[in-house]
């Protein structure tokens, strides 16, 4: 089996890694992001986020088929190809919507990782958003191979610290959950709640982008099944398990600012628990901002990149990852991030029309064509 050359795992591992430490960020770390989404809606949670993670699966699945069978390994270049005949109003369209997403989601990770470390060791905020973007530009320059490989190794770790977080809560919280279950759920009724599953989707798969220029590790369409099976159960797995968890804190749990420091305090952990979940949010800045960079440095490589060697593209590629993350760091800095935090919700809805509806429908049809003119 084809390994990612960097992380000596199977390919399709690396690649559902990047998925899950990009999904992974200050938002889900905190818990913050699963009451917004999914537990404010009652015991509508315990399967809301699976759909969300399913509609994610099938989406990324068709994202790297076309990906891997038509060698297009940036965003650009996929579009133009997925989109066709239609390109010219969905490049445009999505460019917008990974750019925004990139912005918004790189700008936070800064500000969560710097007020985290202020918090925990007391140094100053602008000193930790630095160290954060030194490290972030260090790892996205080394390219694709060292992504898949933080990548890795972060979601091994972080796979692990949620695991000890919320397994060991789980059993704790049981009575708590039958309560939960036993009274009516949120009174908005059953279409919010898979309304707001579906945003959830639409909020993931806007970063397509990043997951597209990872993918040229995975050799054919056995290997893509397989990063969007490993995917889907990794992210679904997690997610739920700390879905379900929180739940069982509903409603009390739905107006603190850190969900999980809230369940450790009421359960298992205590100030080991409250220094793991501070590690774990580190990693989930880290992870999520590489990933994204990197996927925005790919695009802008065919953009500057005049000369066609290795040299000019590496260039190309450290100063447009030296670009995002200036751009990024100095959003964090301004104080900006309460207004920027706002367009995670926007990113949501235009995703919807602009991803996942086309990429589904276009996925589908491709792979009915395919099937067609196999059966001739």
């Amino acid at each position: 089996m084809k390994k990612s050359p960097a992380s000596a795992m199977p390919a399709f591992f690396a690649v559902a890694f990047v998925w899950f430490t990009t999904h992974f960020g200050g938002g889900f770390a905190s818990g913050r992001q699963l009451v917004q989404f999914f537990v404010q809606y009652g015991w509508y949670a315990l399967f809301t986020p699976i759909i969300a993670m399913l509609l994610n699966a099938v989406i990324f699945y068709f994202v790297w088929d076309f990906s891997v069978s038509q060698k297009k390994f940036d965003y650009k270049s996929w579009c133009d190809g997925f989109y066709s005949p239609y390109e010219k109003i969905f490049t445009p369209l999505y460019e917008i919507v990974f750019n925004l997403t990139l912005f918004t989601a790189t700008a936070v990770a800064f500000a969560t990782g710097g007020a985290t470390l202020t918090q925990v060791i007391g140094t100053p905020y602008i000193l930790n958003t630095a160290v954060i973007a030194i490290i972030m530009f260090i790892v996205t320059i080394y390219g694709a191979d060292m992504i898949r490989a933080v990548a890795s190794w972060i979601a091994i770790i972080v796979i692990a610290g949620l695991l000890l977080i919320y397994g060991s809560n789980f059993i704790a919280i049981l009575p708590n959950l039958r309560e939960v279950i036993a009274t009516a759920p949120a009174p908005q009724g059953t279409w919010p709640p898979l309304w707001e599953a579906l945003k959830y989707g639409g909020l993931q798969a806007s970063v397509l982008g990043s997951y597209v220029a990872v993918a040229d590790v995975l050799k054919d369409k056995r290997d893509v099944k397989k990063a969007a099976v490993a995917g889907f159960i990794l992210n679904a797995f997690i997610i739920g398990l700390a879905a379900i968890v929180i739940l069982s804190y509903y409603p009390a749990i739905l107006t603190e600012a850190v969900p999980v420091i809230y369940v450790i305090n009421n359960g298992v952990g205590g100030r080991a628990g409250e220094l793991l979940v501070s590690v774990l949010i580190f990693l989930g800045v880290i992870s999520t901002g590489v990933n994204l960079i990197y996927g925005g440095a790919k695009r802008v490589i065919r953009v500057f990149a005049k000369e066609k060697s290795d040299a000019s593209d590496k260039k190309a590629e450290i100063i447009a990852s030296a670009v995002y993350v200036l751009l990024t760091w100095g959003i964090a800095l301004f104080g900006l991030i309460p207004l920027v935090a706002k367009g995670y919700g926007y990113i949501g809805y235009i995703s919807i029309p602009a991803i996942v509806i086309p990429v589904l429908y276009m996925g589908f049809m491709r792979k009915n064509n395919s099937a067609k003119a196999s059966n001739m």
